[in-house]
């Protein structure tokens, strides 16, 4: 066992919003309605109902406050990640690993609380996630780098415990893969419910990681297939 080595900051307590939250959350709206490309930072002001000065004093350029709105959105999703992995760890009698389930769970799960915590819908969440993965031009903030090195190394480390059978790239494309199972399923709920003919059900964003945790631990403790 070993503690986070993590140096994401805590939040800071409540209070009431301030011109940099304001900014914050009418671009985070703006860009996940339209995208990054299209929205303009006049519109974003207009919407925050603050001048422009206040956003290049806070950013200083739109590409900086769009890498400000996903630092924002995602240090607390990691920051949550590290902090239920360290509690599972903590908990581990000598010579014991986490269950895969758990560590998948501790793995997913805060995306799930982020997405119903946040003050943005569930669908414009979505739509957020959906900008992030397809526009051409994006790039992950080079600030976060760090953030998803350590958490890929963490619960790669713990799953190799579990899995010590398997191959430790494979661990982590696995992890890949299972992250990328909960976003696009989440993204895209109304399609299934569309093309389905409404035989998918609506369940909830609860129900819907058990089920999506399920269906990964198959994948996850899958045999390592020989190539052919």
């Amino acid at each position: 066992m070993h503690a986070s080595q993590t140096n994401l900051a805590e939040p800071a307590p409540a209070a009431d919003p301030t011109t940099k939250d304001l900014i914050l959350f009418a671009a985070e709206e703006l860009f996940a309605a339209e995208g990054f490309e299209k929205v303009s930072l006049r519109a974003i002001t207009q919407a925050a109902e603050v001048n422009l000065a206040s956003v290049n004093y806070h950013f200083g350029s739109k590409d900086a406050l769009i890498d400000a709105v996903i630092e924002n959105i995602v240090t607390p999703i990691n920051r949550e990640r590290l902090h239920r992995l360290d509690s599972l760890e903590s908990e581990l009698a000598p010579d014991s690993a986490i269950a895969t389930r758990d560590i998948l769970d501790a793995f997913l799960r805060p995306l799930v609380v982020a997405i119903k915590e946040s003050d943005l819908s569930e669908e414009m969440f979505f739509r957020l996630m959906g900008r992030c993965m397809a526009e051409p031009d994006y790039r992950m903030p080079e600030s976060l780098i760090p953030q998803f090195q350590e958490v890929v190394q963490r619960f790669s480390d713990a799953a190799a415990r579990a899995l010590p059978k398997l191959p430790h790239d494979l661990i982590v494309w696995r992890l890949y893969f299972s992250i990328g199972t909960l976003v696009q399923s989440l993204m895209h709920i109304e399609a299934l419910d569309s093309f389905s003919g409404g035989k998918s059900g609506q369940p909830s964003l609860d129900d819907l990681l058990t089920r999506i945790i399920d269906y990964c631990i198959g994948g996850f403790e899958a045999p390592v297939s020989e190539n052919k």
